[in-house]
């Protein structure tokens, strides 16, 4: 039996990622609990437990530029509060209430979690693409890309930092490269 899956996993990504030169990967401090729960009480949203377990190990996450917010803005990138505001009440086209976006694709587009879709016995959320300039239906909701906070690390920050460059941050020579599936 395993108790606390999503820990496990989380904590073996913190291992990964600690793999990384710290000139190319960042791990903040951890976030003060307090601050998880004002965000849910102000945005009425609660935060997939592998999150909340990702922010307790590094209040966000940094790897050659690919990102998981922390919570709250410490003079270290963009943030969760200020993304979600900004995503939700000063665009032409808001997000759902229930998707809380967490990661950046450097085009103005993010990585969701949705609220609504819950996987690991409660404790993750499906995560979904939001294309900020597409104007989503109930019946075209944005894609599905992966069923947990930890696949979506372990997939798109770290796999694909390592198809194109080693933990020390060099690039590999294109034979060494890993392959695409």
């Amino acid at each position: 039996m395993r108790i606390n899956n999503y820990k496990h996993r989380i904590d073996s990504i913190i291992n990964e990622l600690k793999q990384f030169s710290g000139s190319i990967v960042t791990l903040n401090p951890p976030v003060n609990p307090a601050l998880i729960l004002e965000f849910e009480n102000k945005f009425q949203v609660e935060l997939p437990n592998d999150y909340k377990y990702l922010l307790s190990q590094s209040n966000g996450i940094n790897l050659m530029g690919d990102e998981v917010f922390g919570i709250t803005f410490l003079n270290y990138g963009s943030d969760l509060v200020n993304t979600y505001e900004f995503e939700h009440y000063n665009v032409i086209i808001p997000q759902y209430p229930y998707l809380i976006p967490f990661s950046p694709d450097g085009g103005g587009n993010y990585y969701c979690f949705d609220t609504r879709k819950k996987t690991n016995n409660g404790n993750s959320c499906k995560i979904v693409f939001w294309c900020s300039n597409y104007a989503y239906s109930e019946i075209d909701e944005p894609e599905i890309t992966h069923d947990s906070l930890s696949d979506y690390i372990n997939e798109c920050i770290i796999g694909w930092t390592l198809e194109d460059y080693n933990y020390d941050g060099s690039r590999k020579a294109a034979d060494n490269r890993v392959p695409t599936t």
